[in-house]
């Protein structure tokens, strides 16, 4: 398949467009019963594996361009504390999942935040400790760990070793100190060398790094210069993300708004300059904005058509099933999603009764799950045969609707039909999560699709 790269992430107004890392969106998300996701739990098959994800919501200092759910520590203690709340819900959750007496299977284990480097390193051993004691972490499970390299440490990237983590993600967003200080960001490239070096004597050597453009101080020039030092480095996989500035929810990123942020066509041509170096340096593009070396597990997924799209983002990960721990973690099961409550003190107080912590998600059916493989498929791929999947999933859908659309979007050249199948060209692409947005039953279709795609201004 030839996927052309030239991808510039874009949103409709008046509702930012959904970056579909599930479907329905967690916009859609309602209260929920605790005691629902409770059946959820109990009833997961034990013959497919899931995937585990941990939310750790603190940081040792405040990045301006920040969208994360996270809390400010400058001490220990408050981590300490919410750990030992994290500890009473993998016992609660492992305890209903193993009613069967088998412990569920775990193909993918993700620690998020906040900054999960701030747990320590006797703190993360007793952590997986717990979490292998509750399930069964196959020999071939992919660990990974988002990295604050301001709060990483030897013997950190040691104690993830002796845990079985085999991926680490590196924030770096930009190299360039203006860029840095402006979002208050400061780290060096001697800080990211000392990391990396850790982390490969380690036997650690699946390296990711997360690129931010759109931010304020960046231009063409530092974008360049960000690419060609990530070069240098040569992480195996790179995620090149577009910022969000939502100073209306984030009040902290009003600290950036002296500064210059770039527009609607400084952005596009950030991502494209920096996906055109990058695939220079002997990256291959993956979907929406990733990139990786020949020989990455993500780059095998896709010819494989394994790949899909999730709450981390791109993943080639085989579960289905996602579980997840912590303040405001979102599981995905197959009878819907789940979220935890973000409040810390709610979240605490559920757990120190003996109650599961969730309070917001969604009841899914069978329609939700083709349309989120249909979108999926063109997140992952820039094409769908969306009646095959229709049939795939039992269903008998005639997409007389979304039909009118794609031919209107095949007559001005952003698609190209084959059969029933539909594949997104050069000219389309930049408007992928816009075509995406045409299967979406809870997105407003009140729009002209063509109107849709080119008024769009970019997320």
């Amino acid at each position: 398949m030839t996927v052309n790269q030239k991808i510039s992430p874009v949103v409709i107004k008046p509702r930012r467009l959904p970056r579909y890392t599930s479907y329905p969106t967690a916009l859609e998300f309602q209260d929920l019963e605790p005691g629902v996701y409770g059946e959820w739990l109990a009833d997961l098959p034990d013959d497919q594996p899931i995937s585990l994800y941990f939310h750790i919501p603190f940081c040792e200092k405040l990045c301006w361009f920040c969208g994360c759910f996270t809390k400010i520590s400058n001490s220990y203690e408050p981590v300490e504390r919410y750990l030992d709340i994290l500890r009473k819900e993998i016992n609660l959750i492992g305890g209903i999942t193993s009613q069967k007496k088998n412990k569920k299977k775990i193909s993918h284990i993700h620690f998020g935040g906040g900054s999960p480097t701030i747990i320590s390193a006797d703190s993360f051993l007793d952590l997986m400790s717990l979490v292998r004691d509750n399930f069964d972490i196959l020999p071939d499970a992919e660990i990974a760990v988002e990295v604050d390299p301001r709060t990483c440490s030897e013997d950190k990237v040691k104690a993830y070793a002796m845990s079985g983590v085999n991926r680490a993600s590196l924030g770096i967003q930009d190299f360039n100190i203006h860029v840095q200080e402006a979002i208050n960001r400061i780290q060096s490239e001697e800080l990211i060398a000392d990391n990396l070096s850790w982390f490969r004597r380690a036997g650690i050597t699946n390296i990711n790094f997360d690129l931010i453009y759109g931010m304020p101080r960046q231009t063409l020039e530092t974008i360049e210069e960000t690419v060609a030092k990530t070069h240098e480095f040569k992480p195996s996989r790179i995620a090149l993300f577009g910022y969000a500035h939502v100073p209306w929810m984030k009040k902290h990123q009003q600290m950036m708004d002296k500064h210059h942020l770039p527009e609607q066509l400084e952005r596009q041509a950030m991502f494209n300059l920096a996906s055109e170096k990058l695939q220079e340096f002997g990256y291959q593009a993956i979907g929406l904005d990733h990139f990786a070396l020949p020989g990455d597990s993500l780059l095998a997924a896709r010819e494989q058509g394994r790949m899909k799209r999730n709450f981390q983002g791109y993943s080639a990960d085989p579960a289905t099933t996602l579980i997840g721990f912590g303040a405001s973690a979102i599981g995905s099961l197959p009878g819907g999603y789940a979220q935890n409550s973000p409040d810390l003190r709610a979240y605490s107080e559920a757990l120190d009764k003996g109650e599961i912590p969730v309070r917001r998600g969604l009841k899914i059916d069978a329609t939700d799950l083709m349309i989120r493989e249909i979108i999926s498929n063109l997140m992952s791929y820039f094409a769908v045969d969306p009646w095959a999947v229709a049939e795939k999933h039992g269903l008998d859908h005639d997409f007389r609707r979304e039909k009118a659309d794609l031919d209107k979007l095949v007559a001005v050249g952003y698609l190209q039909q084959m059969g029933t199948s539909y594949q997104i060209t050069e000219a389309g692409q930049p408007y992928l999560r816009a075509i995406a947005t045409l299967f979406d039953a809870y997105f407003p279709q009140d729009s002209d699709i063509i109107d849709r795609c080119v008024h769009e201004s970019e997320g």
